[in-house]
């Protein structure tokens, strides 16, 4: 229900209309007339917009009969139609990193890893005859130091250069180790946990996409009934918060009189 104090200025001038066509309800009524009084009703809607934004385009003004669905109002959606671009570039980039892992290892790959591991084994055979190279020499100064004919110093870098070369025998032990596993996972492919992070990464961008296009949807504001605008609160180029009222619609095709005799 509305009182004519505080309604917008349309509906005042509907109802000042319906108390002017009245006006004769203050004379002696003709005999063959019943004079009466009552009050308005009318449903009476505040519209907004779900997002925020600045407003770039009104599409009516107090005193416009809109039907249902129109549009009365748009906000700016120059920053998020860019976000849609970045989720989506971000999105191409995560489904490509999801199809390489279910596509599993490529046979270059493997025969990298085979190489590798190839490469690594014959280090360790040379570094494992430079090891029995090494003690074969100890084992000579040993035996011209227990003779008297060899000095304690030779054998003693004798014994200094085999123990460097069994370290470098057992670093490319570690080495043969490392490529054999490399190769195992590169046979074996990714992991299931790996792919299902994966889908699940795209599956996020998607649910932000969709988002950001409801966005842009709910930045196009339309009225939800048939009516006549009765109050525009929002200007042009203002930046409102989401759920701000823009505009108010009121329907009166459907107003009803309470009556009661005078």
């Amino acid at each position: 229900m509305m009182s004519l104090a505080r309604t917008p200025f349309a509906v005042q001038i509907f109802l000042l209309a319906l108390c002017g066509s009245g006006w004769s309800c203050r004379q002696p009524p003709p005999s063959d007339r019943v004079r009466v009084s009552g009050q308005v009703e009318a449903t009476e809607v505040q519209i907004s917009a779900l997002v925020g934004g600045r407003i770039v385009d009104l599409t009516v003004e107090e005193g416009t009969r809109v039907d249902a669905g129109a549009v009365v109002a748009r906000l700016d959606t120059a920053d998020t139609l860019l976000a849609i671009e970045r989720a989506r570039a971000e999105r191409d980039q995560t489904s490509a990193q999801l199809r390489l892992l279910r596509a599993g290892s490529r046979a270059e790959d493997i025969r990298q890893a085979e190489s590798q591991r190839a490469a690594a084994r014959a280090d360790q055979a040379a570094a494992d005859a430079e090891v029995a190279a090494a003690q074969l020499e100890v084992d000579r100064f040993e035996a011209l130091l227990a003779s008297n004919s060899g000095s304690r110093k030779q054998r003693d870098d004798a014994v200094a250069r085999r123990n460097v070369s069994r370290e470098r025998s057992q670093g490319a032990r570690d080495r043969v180790v490392g490529a054999a596993e490399a190769l195992a996972r590169v046979k074996a492919g990714a992991r299931r946990e790996e792919i299902d992070a994966a889908a699940a990464r795209v599956a996020a961008a998607d649910a932000q996409i969709k988002i950001l296009e409801k966005a842009v949807t709910d930045a196009t504001v339309t009225a939800p009934m048939a009516g006549i605008v009765t109050q525009v609160i929002g200007d042009q180029g203002e930046v409102v918060a989401p759920r701000m009222p823009l505009l108010i619609v009121t329907d009166l095709d459907q107003e009803r009189f309470r009556l009661r005799c005078g």
